[in-house]
């Protein structure tokens, strides 16, 4: 009987637990920094830049961290994800993922981990970038709202 009434008691999380779970889809703009954590000054080889682009092509209406939002993101930012690229580079190569987060700093999606040796930083995350944006074909996006 025990047993019986934990198995349900698990069941019943799960399923709780799913339902909550929000769906890309469910967001209607991406948020790219103007300036990514690893880096020195804003869209320093040109990062911030290329991510939005990129996102934009996915289907996303992308804005920069320092530009003009519209009034309905200014009113709730949950609206929105946080499109970030994190960097694992070491010595030799440019490691790079594209992630993205809710409001509530819970990752969303994230791509797959983009290596490139080029030395020169510029175009070295800027094939890294494109790489983990090519492992996002298993990401389709169409705003759907609730």
């Amino acid at each position: 009987m025990v047993k019986k009434i934990i198995v349900g008691f698990i069941l019943l999380v799960t399923i709780t637990a799913n339902s909550q779970q929000k769906s890309i889809n469910d967001y209607k703009y991406v948020i790219v920094p103007a300036k990514f954590d690893f880096l020195k000054t804003n869209d320093q080889y040109q990062t911030s830049s290329l991510t939005k682009f990129l996102l934009q092509k996915k289907g996303f209406t992308v804005f920069k961290s320092d530009e003009n939002l519209p009034d309905d993101l200014t009113n709730n930012r949950c609206l929105a994800l946080i499109g970030d690229v994190i960097d694992k580079s070491s010595m030799f190569s440019v490691k790079t993922s594209i992630v993205l987060k809710d409001c509530n700093d819970n990752e969303v999606y994230r791509s797959q981990i983009a290596k490139s040796k080029i030395k020169d930083y510029k175009k070295g995350y800027h094939e890294s970038i494109r790489k983990a944006y090519a492992s996002m074909s298993d990401l389709s996006y169409s705003y759907t709202p609730k």
